[in-house]
């Protein structure tokens, strides 16, 4: 077998059978970062020698009778830079922190070593994880898996295009506002954005080293991967509270179910009224939509009743700003205020959070409760919600002041790079991204799949139907 194109689950069943070792699998994989990382800046921290000495032990351990191994038992993997691992930088590309070593683990960064896995290095991200491109003051820009010309995503760009180079087998990241599932689409990979406060996030920054916790709202930490397998295997690791954070909840993940396209009912958006997609993005998701219902799905065009997708896009622009100014002094607010009359919604919104009115505060919560009704209350009928994950596949790299086009037509940059993936931030249900077809211009385009909230084993078992109808998960070919 060739390690480095193996997927996770596969690659940790021939360690634990003795196929190959762990410490063959880490050189393999530390081979070709050296050989091929250097085109697209995904990692941007390898620790070789401990993720040798990980893998020498994970063997030693594996050769010992009756040893109890973990489910990623010695399989090379890497993790967002913005998750501590002791012993290694964690800056979340914020200049002030570029010193910043940590002397622990994450929660989710503990549990994946306690189930076996040997750590590699991390990825790169944008600064304090917020873009959707990787360029970072510190270390450089991260270049899309299938044309460096273009953004690898973000903010686990580095994380995707590691997974999609076969520089990986599995990423741990992040996800507020997309940063799982924009780099999966990006680079024709897979992501699973868990269900909010299902995963906890001791050890990520944001937030900030010694400071309140602020993002308390929307934040959530998954897998990127390039199987559904290995989705939930890595969702059964790190899920659950750690005792560090009270919203995260013992909810079990129960057993996935096995789903035949035949048994399953499917909600189809392909554009919303916020931004349209791309004539190739609207392709994919009709192709998709056939492909389910030549197979024996119920599908239909449809969405929540009532949804305010403006309204609702504004709320969770509003209530990201609230934590990330929460903290800020006055003096520094107040140059936000005269943004409120600007054309760009995200400038606007920006100006209303600043203000930190604690009574627009509650009355975003309570309508954002209303929108989380809506969209349950929705799938109540459907087993999944499928649509797109961007308004269109990877674009050239350029300035978050400049518009993002779209099929020529120009946007607020922010606007569009958040007007399809915010909506299961709001309402904290789990989904799923998969590879679905590729741009006239052979770019990846992923979709993605929603469902309810806590119901990430039917949502798992809906996108493994899925899965089986597609083609494997492609290779970019400077990486083949």
């Amino acid at each position: 077998m060739h390690q480095c194109f193996e997927t996770a689950t596969r690659l940790a069943r021939a360690i634990r059978n003795g196929r190959i070792g762990s410490q063959e699998a880490t050189e393999a994989h530390l081979e070709r970062i050296s050989r091929l990382n250097g085109a697209v800046n995904a990692l941007v921290v390898v620790d070789r020698a401990g993720a040798l000495k990980a893998a020498r032990a994970a063997d030693r351990a594996r050769a010992k009778k009756g040893a109890k191994l973990g489910p990623l038992h010695g399989v090379p993997i890497t993790i967002k830079e913005a998750f501590d691992v002791k012993g290694l930088h964690t800056t979340s590309s914020h200049p002030p922190l570029k010193d910043n070593i940590a002397t622990s683990d994450a929660t989710l960064v503990a549990r994946l070593r306690a189930a076996g896995a040997v750590i590699l290095g991390k990825t790169n991200v944008p600064e304090l994880c917020a873009d959707f491109q990787t360029d970072s003051p510190l270390f450089g820009t991260t270049k899309n898996a299938w044309d460096a010309s273009r953004t690898a995503g973000g903010s686990t760009g580095g994380g995707g295009v590691a997974v999609a180079a076969r520089l990986s087998p599995l990423e741990l990241g992040s996800d507020i506002g997309g940063s799982v599932r924009n780099p999966a689409h990006y680079n024709g990979i897979f992501s699973l954005k868990p269900t909010e406060w299902r995963v906890p996030g001791h050890g990520h920054v944001p937030d900030l080293p010694g400071v309140a916790r602020t993002v308390r709202f929307m934040g959530t930490f998954g897998p990127l991967a390039r199987s559904v397998d290995d989705l939930e295997l890595a969702l059964r690791i790190i899920a659950g509270p750690d005792g560090h954070e009270a919203e995260a909840a013992p909810v079990p993940i129960g057993p996935v179910p096995s789903l035949k396209a035949g048994d399953l009912r499917i909600a189809v958006l392909e554009s919303n009224p916020l931004v349209a997609v791309s004539n190739d993005t609207a392709k994919v998701v009709q192709a998709t939509a056939k492909l389910l219902s030549r197979a024996g799905a119920k599908v239909k065009r449809a969405e929540p009743a009532g949804l305010d997708w403006m309204q609702g896009w504004e709320d969770w622009c509003d209530l990201y700003q609230y934590e990330n100014r929460v903290l800020q002094p006055l003096s520094e607010r107040e140059r936000f205020f005269e943004m409120i009359d600007s054309p760009d919604p995200s400038a606007r919104s920006t100006a209303r959070a600043a203000r930190l009115d604690m009574g627009a505060f509650f009355t975003l919560l309570d309508r954002r409760d209303k929108a989380m009704r809506a969209c349950e209350t929705f799938l109540d009928d459907y087993d999944a919600w499928l649509m797109p994950v961007m308004p269109d596949a990877a674009f050239i790299r350029q300035s978050q002041q400049e518009p993002l086009m779209i099929d020529g037509k120009p946007h607020p940059y922010f606007f569009a790079g958040t007007s399809y993936n915010f909506l299961a931030n709001l309402t904290g249900q789990p989904s799923i991204v998969l590879p679905c077809g590729f741009s006239q211009d052979g770019l990846p385009i992923g979709l993605q799949l929603t469902g309810k909230r806590w119901g990430e084993a039917r949502l798992l078992g809906v996108a493994k139907a899925l899965e089986r109808l597609l083609p494997p998960c492609p290779v970019p070919p400077a990486f083949a």
